[in-house]
């Protein structure tokens, strides 16, 4: 499989994320650049549990662009953490046009985000929901109708945590993830969803935390 797995992450001089306390706040604002080694540090975790179980080989050759592409997407883009008792515990790439990601299928003009990390060791404490609420809340602040997002279709617990938001399918921006990811034999599908941002802000929700996404 391309690119590592996570134990050769953690020793490959990238930080491996330390456990947070979770009785702590939790503080979401920009990413310093100090700060990206431990986003780098998430996403090898994240990831793990599905290639247990997942052997496609685009999986790897995924986890590898989350990790490598932290510094890219934070000079392109928004990058958030959340910060639990010092720690980064998540973090997610916000983009105020779409079209900055560079490959995405999604109409120019629409905001979106990618690389939503949460620490395992932190999940099911709404880590993963509060920071895409700040991007809806952030997108809304800069006037956009809709942010559209791709997750791939492996990620189960991302999928159902957008469903559980609000967000709805929009399959016509579909696209097969090794047009992102040219490795051969993958069966992965980037999977298109959009929230319609002049529907009424959300209330509070049931949220399933996810790994990693988009």
């Amino acid at each position: 499989m391309d690119g590592f797995t996570a134990s050769e992450q953690r020793g490959s001089g990238v930080r491996a994320p330390s456990r947070p306390d979770p009785s702590s706040a939790l503080v979401i604002r920009l990413a310093r650049e100090d700060e990206l080694a431990d986003v780098a540090a998430l996403f090898g975790p994240a990831i793990e549990g599905y290639q247990a179980i997942n052997d496609d080989p685009l999986i790897g050759a995924y986890l590898y662009e989350l990790v490598t592409g932290v510094r890219e997407r934070w000079e392109v883009g928004d990058t958030y953490v959340a910060v639990r008792d010092r720690r980064v515990v998540g973090s997610v790439a916000f983009y105020r046009d779409v079209a900055l990601e560079g490959w995405s299928t999604l109409p120019a003009g629409w905001t979106g985000f990618r690389a939503l990390v949460v620490d395992p060791a932190a999940r099911g404490a709404g880590i993963g929901s509060a920071l895409v609420e700040h991007c809806l809340v952030r997108s809304r602040e800069l006037g956009a109708a809709v942010l559209g997002i791709h997750t791939a279709d492996f990620l189960s617990h991302a999928v159902r945590l957008y469903h559980a938001m609000g967000f709805v399918r929009c399959p016509e921006y579909d696209l097969a993830a090794d047009r992102i990811f040219p490795v051969e034999g993958s069966h992965v599908t980037a999977i298109a969803f959009r929230y319609d941002l002049t529907a009424e802000p959300m209330g509070p929700r049931t949220v399933i935390e996810p790994g990693s996404t988009t």
